[in-house]
């Protein structure tokens, strides 16, 4: 496909476009989940664009770096699977030091681009006091108890595009992670953070919202896979993963 400028692809509402009516960016706490191999590259540019321009944020990864405000998780590793554990355990920080306030997490990786004024009227018909998982571009998968029994599948939103999990089902899960990932979910055979805590609320008898606006592929693949017209049918697109420099 020939090249086309990023502003030529996007929707770009300029007239008449109204704020998020429910809540403000301070009321969401941003999880990213990076790498020492992203540090200087997809890590810094996550920094220095959208994320710059929020409240409340972390970088989750096993390994300090001076240009990055770094949350180290002991032990994590540096591979794929290392994400597993630095969600899980970031998102146990975040909630220690964050659950009087926050009204919501948006969990994401660092190839993940956010258009946060967007993103915020996405939530105008939730309420953070109700168990919610809110996301978009769903993909299904199989659940397990006991690292080798099935469960019933989940539809989950796509990590990649990211998600939200409410204050009430941060609470719900907080006692519940550690278990869970010992105990029931097979980390190394399926290494997909995004489907484990959909997996977690579902046991908790919680099933995703699913709302348009999270692309789970850049710009330009998003055109080629779904068509300009169904790209163009949401105005104001939320996420888009695989974003370079990655």
């Amino acid at each position: 496909m020939y090249f086309l400028a990023y502003c030529n692809i996007v929707p770009t509402p300029r007239n008449k476009w109204t704020a998020a009516k429910r809540y403000v960016e301070s009321d969401i706490v941003f999880i990213i989940y990076t790498g020492a191999s992203f540090y200087q590259t997809r890590a810094l540019a996550t920094r220095d664009t959208w994320l710059s321009r929020v409240t409340h944020k972390y970088f989750f990864s096993s390994t300090p770096y001076s240009s990055l405000p770094v949350t180290v998780i002991e032990g994590a590793g540096e591979n794929y699977m290392s994400n597993m554990k630095k969600l899980y355990e970031g998102m146990k920080i975040a909630y220690q030091e964050h659950n009087q306030t926050a009204k919501f997490y948006f969990l994401s990786g660092c190839d993940t681009f956010v258009n946060v004024p967007h993103l915020l009227k996405r939530l105008d018909e939730y309420n953070h006091t109700k168990a919610l998982v809110i996301g978009g571009h769903p993909f299904d998968h199989t659940c397990y108890k006991k690292k080798n029994q099935t469960a019933s599948g989940v539809s989950y939103p796509s990590g990649g595009a990211g998600f939200f999990l409410s204050a009430a089902l941060m609470e719900m899960m907080y006692p519940k992670i550690d278990l869970f990932f010992q105990d029931d979910w097979p980390s190394e055979k399926f290494p997909y953070s995004d489907v484990a805590l959909n997996c977690l609320a579902a046991s908790l008898g919680v099933q995703p919202s699913f709302v348009p606006g999270f692309w789970a592929f850049t710009p330009e693949q998003t055109i080629k896979r779904d068509g300009l017209v169904k790209f163009h049918a949401d105005r104001e697109p939320n996420t888009f993963h695989y974003v370079p420099p990655t």
